[in-house]
Order: C-alpha cells, then sequence, then structure tokens
C-alpha cells in the first residue's frame, strides 16, 4: 500500500515508469512570465533512490547524428531535450528483470520538455531529426572507464524503428559489435555494478 501510495503521489507530479524497467520520464513544465520562462529540470523526489547527477554536460547535436547505442554498468544518465526533436533507443540488458532483451523508443520535443532517465544495464542512443541540444547528466563523474560496451545501432535484434536510415556517426560507434555480443560482453565484465540500480518507484 505505501509503494502505491508513493506511485500515484509520484504520478500526480508526472513522473511515470516507462515499458522497460528502471527507466522514468518526467513531463516538465515550464513557468512563463513577461521575462520568458523558468523551468525546473531536476528534484531528488522524481527520482528516489537514485544517485543525483555529479556531472552535467551541455550537448550539441547535428541533424541526422546518432550517438550509440551504449551502456553503463555504474551509472544512471539524465536527458533533458532543450531544442530540436530526438528518438532516444532503449533495450534492456539486465538478464534479472522482466524487462530483458525488450526495446523500447521514446520521441522527445524541446517543445515538450521531458526529462528520461536511463539507469544501468540499460543501452540507448539519441537519434536527431533535427539540430538539437540537450542536458545530459551523469550520476558519476566521466573519467573513460564506464564508456566501452555498446553494438551497432542497426541491429535486428534491437527491434528499433530510428528515423534516420543512414545516421552520422562515430568509426567507434560504426565498429561495434551485434546485439548479442554486447550482452555477452555486459555480463562477462560484472553486469551492473551499483547496488539496487533502479529508482525506487519503478515496478
Amino acid at each position: 500500500m505505501i509503494q502505491q501510495n508513493k506511485s500515484s503521489q509520484l504520478e500526480k507530479l508526472g513522473v511515470l515508469s516507462a515499458a522497460i524497467s528502471g527507466v522514468v520520464t518526467k513531463t516538465l513544465t515550464p513557468v512563463a512570465d513577461i521575462r520568458g520562462s523558468l523551468c525546473e529540470i531536476h528534484r531528488d523526489e522524481w527520482v528516489v533512490g537514485t544517485p543525483r547527477p555529479a556531472q552535467w554536460d551541455f550537448v550539441i547535436t547535428k541533424a541526422h547524428t546518432l550517438r550509440g547505442m551504449h551502456v553503463h554498468q555504474f551509472r544512471f544518465d539524465h536527458i533533458v531535450i532543450l531544442n530540436g526533436r530526438a528518438t532516444i533507443g532503449l533495450a534492456d540488458l539486465r538478464r534479472n528483470r522482466p524487462t530483458f532483451r525488450q526495446s523500447m523508443t521514446i520521441d522527445a520535443l524541446g517543445d515538450v520538455p521531458m526529462m528520461i532517465l536511463v539507469p544501468p544495464g540499460v543501452a540507448h542512443g539519441i537519434c536527431a531529426h533535427t539540430p538539437l541540444t540537450y542536458l545530459y547528466g551523469l550520476t558519476t563523474a566521466w573519467d573513460g572507464s564506464d564508456e566501452d560496451l555498446g553494438c551497432r545501432y542497426n541491429d535486428p535484434l534491437l527491434r528499433i524503428n530510428w528515423p534516420v536510415e543512414h545516421p552520422v556517426l562515430l568509426p567507434r560507434d560504426e565498429n561495434l559489435p551485434d546485439f548479442q555480443t554486447m550482452i555477452r560482453q555486459f555480463e562477462d565484465a560484472g553486469g551492473v555494478r551499483i547496488q539496487d540500480a533502479s529508482p525506487s518507484q519503478c515496478p
């Protein structure tokens, strides 16, 4: 009953669990006046049990560019689209979750601001329909140690319908292995490496 009450309270705040366990979306509400507008992008109560971001990055991406697919063992990622349109593709690599191997997409628009929380163990890629700017929050500061695992964005086993057939990619992303190899490498590396890596409101 306590968990149900907490979920109900969070839904009233616009915090929703997505199809993949531990992925959370939160609709953001700008407050406008004659000067412009102000929009909150983070409150601890929205993602109870999740570490606070230790680093925020401001990212500019050219149209028809794709960053991913990558998966992290140690950190949650917060994504807030500021301007433009993006498709965020997600796939669950956590064998102990009911959504293991499940994939989904989230369409995010700067005109309809939203926070997306991606837990460790969920592979993700961000494809820009248009020129794109977004904030990227990391719950552990970047040091390069949690960036090595990923797979090709267009692997059929991902079952992700990207909006761009031939996106601009970094060479390292062009040379990533297939989805099944990413799962094996992720598990061989120890899988999720932080305790209880999902927000408490998620199923």
